[in-house]
């Protein structure tokens, strides 16, 4: 793909220049005028300026296929949609015209602008979202401090069965032993009753006994001194 050239322009410039001092009748000060700067270059039949025109002006910045271009010929075979001919080398460029890279690079500007704005707001939109995402983030991690909490507290709860029927066997334990322990003192209170009885009983009978003997042992005694004093 090639472009037209603006190279006309100042080949018209020169022509309109010396147009209006040839028409000057006047020798009146001279009014500026603008040569447009759109030029159209006719496509024609052959490659000469005496075959037929099959298009009458290709607009300057108009891409073209070029199907035959030699280096210093002055036509070049081209192509544009269905018409093929030639047209004058030196208004075609293998490189786009000043005005179509700037309108390019403007159009590269508007875009990369464009883009530019969606990544800030993009960057907008993500801040919020992490944000969000942080928030969230802190209200699960007291949410899972709560359930931690509530876990550790029902566990307690869950233990205090068997603590209590482990405190439950050792309190029956302990029970059967004092019970043990309460019945071999019974035992033993029993028995020192009754070696105590028998002693008191033995205790009496030694008394009956030692006041029997001491009370004849003194009526003999005083059945001797009666007899002495006759």
């Amino acid at each position: 793909m090639c472009f037209l050239s603006t190279r006309f322009l100042s080949t018209c410039i020169a022509i309109g220049a010396l147009t209006l001092f040839s028409f000057s009748a006047m020798p009146v000060a001279a009014q500026q005028g603008w040569i447009g700067d759109t030029v159209f270059v006719p496509v024609r039949a052959g490659a000469g300026s005496g075959f037929r025109i099959l298009h009458r002006g290709l607009r300057t910045g108009t891409a073209v296929e070029i199907i035959e271009f030699e280096e210093g010929a002055e036509w070049a075979q081209i192509r544009i949609g269905d018409i093929e001919g030639f047209v004058s080398a030196q208004y075609l460029l293998r490189t786009p015209p000043a005005a179509i890279r700037l309108e390019q690079l403007q159009r590269q500007h508007e875009q990369v602008r464009q883009q530019l704005t969606e990544a800030r707001q993009q960057v907008t939109t993500l801040t919020a979202e992490r944000n969000q995402l942080s928030a969230e983030a802190r209200k699960l991690s007291g949410d899972l401090a709560t359930q931690s909490s509530e876990v550790s507290r029902l566990e307690e709860v869950a233990a205090d069965p068997i603590r209590l029927d482990r405190a439950n066997r050792e309190l029956n334990e302990e029970l059967s032993t004092l019970r043990t322990r309460l019945d071999t003192v019974q035992a033993e209170n029993a028995l020192l009753r009754s070696d105590n009885t028998s002693s008191k009983w033995m205790i009496g009978a030694l008394i009956l006994l030692g006041g029997g003997l001491l009370g004849w042992i003194l009526k003999s005694n005083s059945s001797r001194n009666r007899s002495s004093w006759s």
